[in-house]
């Protein structure tokens, strides 16, 4: 029995392995706080193309890296679609980012309408969009002042359980891109399931 559950234990380190080796080492992002970020490209879930300035708010744009199986981004499906409603209003464009290979464009679009996500959800078939920001986990945000300036990068806040949240990070960040303010904290560590990126050689 020991053997079974040794060999059975060595066997899950390896696909561990596997796996790591597979995904490689996340790109350094490309653009830092302060810095402009380009007009990436994305894809529509019905298959057309989309680039990042087509979705420009007067206030801002934030984008959200999301994921479809992932307990952690599914864990804050009500907390994204409720600042999505509120930051809206208030002039921000809201996007959220797919860049799991594993998850095809249909199943995002009905799980986006399962879970009520309003906001516009674009897929990043090659991942190359999270390659340059240097996206590596779901949910992770990055906030774009309406110059495109990147403002804020990371968490949404420091709970998983809304319970034990004790800093609200993103909704910080977005009333003081609104209010025309530096942002205090412009960058914490994100926190989540790691992208499923495309195999590269």
């Amino acid at each position: 029995m020991r053997k079974v559950i040794l060999g059975l234990a060595v066997a899950a380190v390896g696909v561990g392995v596997w796996v790591w080796a597979r995904q490689g080492p996340v790109p350094a992002s490309q653009v830092t706080i302060g810095g402009k970020v380009s007009n990436v490209q994305f894809t529509k879930l019905t298959g057309e193309p989309a680039s990042l300035y087509d979705f420009t708010g007067r206030s801002g744009t934030l984008v959200i890296f999301v994921a479809t199986r992932c307990p952690v981004s599914n864990d804050y499906n009500q907390r994204m679609a409720e600042l999505a409603r509120e930051y809206t209003a208030r002039g921000f464009a809201v996007i959220g980012a797919n860049s799991n290979h594993s998850e095809p464009a249909d199943e995002v679009a009905r799980h986006a309408a399962e879970k009520g996500l309003g906001f516009t959800i674009l897929k990043d078939p090659d991942n190359r969009v999270a390659d340059y920001l240097g996206a590596s986990v779901t949910p992770e945000a990055y906030l774009f002042a309406p110059d495109w300036t990147l403002r804020y990068h990371g968490r949404i806040d420091d709970s998983r359980d809304p319970a034990h949240i004790t800093t609200r990070d993103l909704s910080a960040a977005l009333d003081a891109v609104a209010a025309g303010k530096p942002v205090a904290v412009a960058e914490t560590k994100a926190f989540g399931c790691t992208i499923k990126r495309i195999p590269r050689s």
